[in-house]
């Protein structure tokens, strides 16, 4: 079992919960106790932004879940970035969880492409096993902000269950996976990302 290293604030929210500390503090010691509403601001903001530890599987054929949410649908699909017949999944983000991004594998980045969908730029990330088995991530935009941030670039190496982004009060998420793969969950099951499986590769003897 391997934990992943991270603060428990996201590193993307971790300024904004400053300033609502500071702006927190400097209201209470102006204005007294009358003020006490004001700490409403930097105890949504760590909700926001928390970033709790999870334990990875470490099981090196198993695809983790990317995000925490609902599965919304499993089926045999077309991958229209690899170009390949694929094993889609669908991820609905819960506006209750962790917002944080998660690697479905270990692997390495081979593409990152930028896609617009619905009017909103979609973030899709290829990664592949160091057994040649590709996976793709497609990452909708939150449903109010219309933005998310991540941390990879082409070429970089990225761990099972590893966090390298964020989305805030985000939708919807896309993973393609090869159509040989054996899917491991049912639609409406709630996920945690890093943390649950949602496929297994197949791997030919």
């Amino acid at each position: 079992m391997a934990v992943a290293r991270h603060s428990i604030i996201a590193k993307e929210g971790q300024l904004a919960v400053m300033f609502g500390l500071l702006a927190a503090i400097a209201m209470q010691l102006t204005y007294g106790p009358y003020v006490i509403a004001v700490w409403l601001l930097p105890a949504t903001l760590v909700w926001l932004y928390r970033d709790p530890s999870r334990i990875i599987p470490g099981l090196p054929l198993m695809i983790v879940s990317p995000v925490d949410g609902q599965v919304a649908l499993v089926e045999s699909s077309y991958d229209r970035f690899l170009k390949r017949e694929a094993l889609h999944i669908v991820i609905n983000m819960s506006v209750a969880g962790v917002f944080s991004l998660r690697s479905v594998t270990e692997g390495k980045v081979l593409q990152i492409w930028q896609v617009k969908d619905d009017s909103a730029l979609c973030l899709a990330i290829w990664i592949q096993t160091d057994e040649k088995d590709d996976t793709v991530l497609v990452l909708h935009p939150g449903r109010w902000l219309k933005r998310l941030s991540y941390q990879l670039a082409y070429g970089d190496r990225i761990g099972q269950g590893q966090r390298f982004g964020h989305i805030l009060f985000g939708s919807v998420i896309d993973v393609y996976l090869p159509a040989s793969t054996r899917s491991t969950i049912e639609v409406g099951q709630h996920l945690k990302a890093g943390r649950d499986g949602i496929a297994e590769l197949l791997q030919s003897e």
